[in-house]
Order: C-alpha cells, then structure tokens, then sequence
C-alpha cells in the first residue's frame, strides 16, 4: 500500500511539474525547455525504480519451532514443511533452518522449546527478522488440532492465527499443514479438500483415498465381442441370403470418458459414455454409443455398471414362416399375413437399435499406469451378446 501510494505522488508530482512548465513555455526557448524537462523526467523515473525496488523487498520471517503431542508426529519435519510450505507462495524472504540454528545457538535460545510470545520475539531480534512463526499439532481424541502463530516483531503482537480442526490422519500432515498456510496467508484453499479431512461424514473417504485422486479411467478401450443364437446363424450366412458372410466376432475399439459425480467411502459413483466401432476386422463399419451409469472401488478398480446402447445396423422387415424362419415377403409369400418385424438383414437399410448393457470390470495398476479389464453381456431374446475390452490411462 505505501508503495502505490508514494509511486502515485512521485507521477503525480512530476505530471504536475511538466505542465507548469509547458505553461511558461515560449516559441524562443522551446528547446531549452524541452531539455530541462528531459532532465527532470530522466531524473524522477529514477527515483521511481529506486523506491520500487526499496519496497519490493520482502519482509523477512523465520520458522521457530513446531510442537507436537504425538509420537506419530515428527517436530523437525513438521518444522520444515511450514518453512517449506511459507516459501512456496513467494511472499518473504525465508531464513533457512542453518541459519535459524546458528543464530538461536549463539543466543543460547532452545528452538524446540521456544512457543511463547516472550520468547518468539527474543529469537525473532536474534535473527533480525518482521515475523516469527510457530506451529503446534495436538491429537485430542480422534481430533487433530493445528495452529499457527504470525508475531509482528515491530509491534510485537501476535498478527495472525490459525486454528484448525482436522480428523486424525496422520499421513495427510501434509495437506492439512497446507490448509492451515493458505488460510494464513489469505489464500484461497479447496474445499473438497478441506471438508474431506475435516468433515466426520467424509471421514472413511478420506482414510481411503489418502491422496485424494479418485481412480479415472478415462481412455482408449478394445477388445472383441461375440454373438450368439439367430444373430450368430445372420452373420454366418451368406450375403445373397441376408447374411454378412462373417465370424460371429467383431473387433470393436473405442474411447471411454467418464466423470465421478460421487465419491465417499471405498465407493465413487460414475457416469460413463463409450462410443465404439466394431467389426473393422472383417470390412464393417458398426458404430454404437454407450451410457453407462455404475459404482468403482477407489481401493482396487473394482467396478459394476449397466446402460443403454445404441447399435446401427441394416435390418429389413420379415416374418416368421411355418418353419420357424424368418424370411422377406418378398423372397416367399405371406400367405397368412404374418406379422412383420424388422430383423438383421445385409440387404436392408441402416436404422438404430437399443440394448441393455451389464458390465463389470477390474483395474490393474502399474506405477502411475491403469489397465481396466471388463467384460460385457447384452441381453436379448435372439441376440444375446457377451464380450471384453481392455485399456489403458497414465494417472497424472
């Protein structure tokens, strides 16, 4: 704040200057006004970058100490996180560990014990500092309280603290030191983030899911998928039949996307949209999409899902003869105008059909890598179809 407000009277008083001057400015000594004002410019934007990169210096802050009633806990590391921590958001100039030890050692200042005010301010003089820190963690119950301290050396008050409730999860210190900073520092946490490790209801979710990346699967999918009954006896047929002259097997690859839309506990709910292509293996172009809505284990990928597909596909009308198959009234009579329905036919044109999709599946993790395995089944009274894919995700 003085900052901007001295730059604006420093450019303030200047603008003020040059219009005084240009006032009194004559067409006989335009030219050694013009000069004085060069000089004076020159001069005032000096002073300008001088005073800017006075103020811009940071106030220096020393981490003292960090206390902790827990054994889980270790005082010298958490000492360095909130260091660590402090520094990342660029806002002092940090005093580094070696220094404070040197420094507090000289001083006869014990650094593990120094929490009091008194005692903050003394090793703050010390170390010649605007701000000294303290921390403590306190494990009450099932409860892990953090708090932090700012002391202002110049006024010697206590500026800032931070008190925070946080279940007891040892092994997300870490975050919850994090928290703790931001809320110092006026920065803007994640609140998912904060109610998983302080909200009892999201106490499971955070146990398991100890670095909050919920498992995604998003990613290229293939695999095969295999027909059965009257649609296995269409494909094999041949074409002049209405068949397709083909393996009741189609290749078929594709692309999940999915998004979490719930995620507590072992559990995430997901929603997932799968467009594939099949039968490129032997000269069909077959698309689908696929909607899936279903449940995944964050713990071990294992997941269960059903959704609506829809297949595009030629299929012609037909009916059923006295032999029990289905034929074109055109190829035979209808004689007892049976009912015609539209049955799968090479000879027919492409129209749209919906299925019911049951799937289950499980990940393989390697690393960063994912490998979901699932496998499928369409039911249908004359077209049941099974099948699995296989893919593939890096996890960022």
């Amino acid at each position: 704040m003085k900052k901007s407000i001295l730059t604006h009277w420093i450019i303030m008083e200047t603008l003020d200057f040059i219009t005084k001057i240009s006032k009194k400015t004559t067409n006989l000594g335009q030219h050694l006004i013009k000069k004085s004002i060069m000089k004076k410019s020159i001069l005032t934007l000096t002073m300008v970058v001088l005073n800017l990169l006075v103020f811009a210096q940071s106030p220096k802050l020393a981490v003292i100490s960090f206390d902790a009633n827990d054994k889980v806990l270790i005082t010298s590391e958490l000492t360095e996180l909130l260091r660590i921590e402090i520094s990342k958001h660029n806002k002092y100039e940090m005093i580094d560990r070696y220094e404070i030890a040197e420094a507090l050692s000289s001083a006869e200042i014990i650094s593990t014990t120094c929490f009091s005010k008194s005692c903050l301010t003394k090793a703050g003089e010390e170390l010649g500092v605007q701000w000294a820190v303290s921390g403590s963690a306190d494990k009450i119950g099932d409860a892990l309280f953090i708090r932090l301290r700012m002391l202002n050396l110049k006024t010697k008050a206590i500026e800032k603290e931070v008190v925070r409730e946080f279940l007891y999860i040892p092994e997300k210190i870490n975050t919850m030191i994090t928290i703790c900073v931001n809320e110092m520092l006026d920065i803007p946490n994640d609140q998912v983030i904060v109610n998983s490790l302080s909200n009892r209801e999201s106490y499971e979710s955070a146990i398991n899911n100890p670095y909050y990346q919920t498992l995604n699967l998003s990613g290229p999918r293939m695999g095969y998928t295999f027909f059965t009954g009257e649609a296995a006896r269409i494909l094999q047929a041949p074409k002049e039949e209405g068949g397709y002259d083909a393996f009741p097997a189609f290749f078929q690859m594709g692309y999940q996307f999915e998004k979490q839309y719930l995620n507590e506990g072992k559990w995430q709910a997901l929603f997932e949209f799968i467009p594939l292509v099949s039968g490129l293996d032997q000269g069909y172009f077959i698309p689908s999409f696929t909607i899936m809505n279903g449940i995944r284990s964050n713990k071990n990928g294992l997941e269960f899902a059903i959704g609506p597909s829809v297949n595009f596909g030629t299929e012609t009308k037909k009916y059923e003869n006295a032999d029990g198959e289905w034929v074109r009234p055109e190829d035979e009579e209808n004689i007892n105008n049976e009912p015609l329905e539209f049955k799968a036919d090479s000879r027919g044109q492409v129209r749209m059909k919906t299925y019911v999709v049951i799937a289950a599946g499980y990940s393989l993790k390697s690393g960063k890598l994912n490998i979901p395995i699932n496998a499928f089944v369409v039911p249908s009274r004359d077209n049941f179809r099974f099948g699995f894919s296989f893919g593939f995700n890096a996890r960022k």
